[in-house]
């Protein structure tokens, strides 16, 4: 498969996931844009770090994608802690909660 239209695929499936979420959660649209934007800078930094470890540099999928997602974990932890104003506990769960369900059902459906 092309690699931008992988990349697009994972963004738009994290973004779905992740944003429907966030709506449940907290019938905003505005909070779903934001995570829309975070997404925006994590998710294809993180597939092209795994792209370029994994595929090019043989490094072994399991440790570098569970590295990666530590990063955003943590990065989106901070950009919603700011944009969403929550406390650092909330945002680090949910964090922790939008990106197990997105990396799950990117298992489920890959």
């Amino acid at each position: 498969m092309n690699i931008l239209l992988s990349f697009t695929i994972a963004f738009a499936l994290t973004a779905a996931v992740e944003g429907a979420i966030v709506f449940a959660l907290f019938r905003k649209i505005r909070f779903v844009y934001y995570s829309i934007l975070w997404n925006l800078l994590t998710n294809p930094a993180l597939n092209l770090c795994l792209l370029l470890a994994v595929g090019y540099g043989g490094a072994p999928y399991a440790p570098s994608a569970l590295i990666g997602e530590i990063c955003v974990f943590l990065t989106e932890a901070l950009l919603i802690k700011i944009l969403l104003e929550l406390p650092p506990p909330k945002a680090l769960l949910l964090s922790l909660l939008l990106n197990a369900a997105s990396y799950l059902t990117g298992l489920l459906l890959f």
